[in-house]
């Protein structure tokens, strides 16, 4: 039975609208995985202890920038504020990401600036992808505990922030460090500079603070943004041009939608996809009581 364009084209629209919902249906099921999912002891026997180097370097880091620790109210309070607040985090980066897509050098083309937003929304799927294999990954890998709660005996400033909301579990990979080396990673292709500042910005301001209050070992931020480089690199080299076809498609048929979902997206991923990982904690929660 032959199909009619008419068949074809809804077929398609069905398609590209649901790929945004799905995007976020995945990171809400892998919520709930890590809310329910049980913390493996990490005993001797581990595999993980073949890289005991690791502790050695990390506990020398952390030795060293613990040692600044309440030598100034100031520099505490600032940096508990770098890691407290999106605003300084991922919402900066969503800046660059907004800049990306407005900006329109001159001599650009329209075909040119189209090109380079499909590439953006690629970005920001994989985005949300890596922040949801951010979170298996913490599952999966039984490391370590956050050095915070590991009582290793060093003089983490005190924090502006319920320790108890931290997961007690792993720290292993870092999902702040994965989750935005993989955004910077993207940026990069689209536009160097965007880029370059993307992966200053992360390290700086969003990992180093972290690490700096007991929250990652160094080797969680290090791995993390391994883990989000190779992710995104992997990812954008994916054969999914049908699909960019697609969205491109139902973007201009449908832009109001499409530039409202676009937001509620990058929205989501400047606050790290927080409140769908709070829907699913709340969800597991209801689930296991």
């Amino acid at each position: 039975m032959t199909r009619s364009p008419g068949d074809t084209d809804r077929r398609n629209s069905w398609l590209a609208e649901l790929c945004f919902p799905l995007l976020f249906s995945v990171s809400y099921v892998t919520g709930i995985v890590d809310r329910l999912s049980p913390a493996a002891p990490i005993h001797s026997g581990s595999p993980m202890y073949a890289i005991r180097i690791l502790d050695s370097v990390d506990l020398s880091i952390l030795r060293f920038l613990t040692g600044f620790a309440g030598e100034s109210h100031l520099l505490d309070h600032s940096i508990n504020a770098l890691s407290r607040l999106d605003m300084f985090k991922g919402m900066t980066l969503i800046c660059l990401f907004w800049y990306g897509w407005a900006e329109r050098p001159a001599g650009d083309t329209s075909h040119a600036q189209e090109e380079r937003q499909k590439l953006l929304v690629r970005v920001l799927i994989g985005t949300i992808l890596m922040g949801a294999l951010s979170r298996v990954l913490q599952v999966a890998l039984q490391f370590h505990q956050r050095p915070v709660l590991s009582h290793l005996g060093l003089n983490f400033p005190l924090p502006d922030f319920d320790v108890g909301s931290l997961n007690s579990w792993n720290s292993f990979p870092s999902d702040h460090a994965m989750f935005f080396f993989a955004l910077g990673t993207g940026l990069w292709s689209v536009n160097r500079t965007l880029g370059l500042i993307a992966f200053v910005w992360t390290i700086v301001v969003i990992d180093l603070p972290r690490v700096y209050l007991g929250i990652h070992y160094p080797s969680d931020v290090v791995f993390g943004a391994l883990f989000g480089f190779l992710g995104m690199k992997a990812f954008m080299a994916l054969p999914l041009s049908r699909i960019e076809r697609l969205l491109s498609g139902w973007r201009h048929a449908h832009q109001g939608v499409f530039m409202a979902m676009l937001f509620f997206a990058t929205d989501e991923v400047g606050h790290l996809l927080a409140e769908l990982r709070d829907l699913a904690g709340s969800s597991a929660h209801m689930l296991i009581h």
